[in-house]
């Protein structure tokens, strides 16, 4: 969606009127979903969606997901927006056709540290989900606040895994997600963050990103990268044994609709809607950045 400029000479909203309109937005129609498709590394077929809020025609910057959803942290709205995305994914979900609730292994969900470190948030997920059926949730930490209860949030994940729920660490070592948090909470996802990816064909990049998947794989932890927008990026994650990818070049954040049309074309064919997925006979020895000897 095209963000539209403030217009000139119209005043920005304080910091209490834009949580104020974040605030009734929530209580009227609510944020608007997309899913981003996340695609199996070995193949190549949808094996899972992360849900992602936008504000409704958003006409302003402060409107766009980060900034809305580090004011919701800011003014303690978090665990509200969190909540109100969850239960309206919720109701979205319990329509999909069977085929595409087989395929989806794992539905992804942002939550705010802040959330995580809410008693209510947590009581209210749990309340949530045991009233109806669901999909296989994964809750992503977002790093865009830090974690000051760890106990708390290690208990909480405890708990809620009892409900189908995994954890998922988002753009990790690239914020306030640690190296410590993989030992202290119940992590069974890391999250490869876009600048990673971004940076696969040096040398130093390409050498951090094996270096992430290795220790992910030392405890039994799966992979997604993130951001992967050309096809090099996605032959390199590929060799690397990467367990799962997303990325504009994969496929843009979708409405549910166009989601169930993309599972059922890669279900018929997937060689012939996407052939550009595969690359047989690529190494790692193939496609690790060469290093200047000059």
């Amino acid at each position: 969606m095209t963000q539209r400029a403030q217009p000139s000479g119209s005043p920005l909203p304080s910091t209490d009127q834009q949580a104020g309109q974040l605030k009734a937005l929530m209580d009227s129609e609510g944020l608007d979903l997309v899913f981003q498709p996340k695609f199996n590394c070995a193949r190549g077929t949808v094996c899972g969606v992360e849900v992602l809020a936008r504000w409704p025609g958003a006409s302003a910057p402060w409107q766009r997901p980060d900034c809305f959803i580090r004011l919701a942290e800011r003014e303690g709205l978090a665990p509200e927006l969190d909540l109100h995305v969850l239960k309206k994914a919720l109701r979205q979900l319990a329509r999909l056709p069977a085929q595409t609730r087989r395929a989806l292994k794992t539905v992804s969900i942002n939550v705010s540290a802040v959330s995580a470190q809410d008693a209510r948030f947590l009581q209210s997920v749990k309340g949530l989900l045991s009233s109806r059926p669901h999909p296989k949730l994964m809750f992503e930490l977002t790093e865009t606040a830090p974690i000051h209860q760890l106990s708390v949030v290690r208990k909480g994940f405890e708990a809620l895994s009892h409900y189908g729920i995994d954890l998922s660490l988002d753009d990790f070592l690239c914020g306030h997600a640690t190296l410590n948090l993989l030992t202290a909470l119940p992590v069974r996802e890391i999250k490869i963050d876009k600048r990673d990816v971004a940076r696969l064909g040096t040398p130093a990049g390409y050498g951090r990103v094996a270096g992430l998947i290795d220790l992910a794989r030392q405890g039994e932890i799966s992979v997604t990268a993130e951001g992967v927008e050309t096809r090099e990026q996605w032959q390199a994650l590929r060799a690397l044994g990467c367990d799962s990818a997303q990325g504009f070049w994969l496929s843009r954040p979708l409405p549910l609709a166009e989601v169930v049309t993309l599972i059922g074309q890669l279900h018929e064919d997937a060689r012939a809607v996407r052939p550009d997925l595969w690359s047989e006979g690529v190494s790692q020895h193939q496609l690790r950045p060469r290093i200047s000897r000059a």
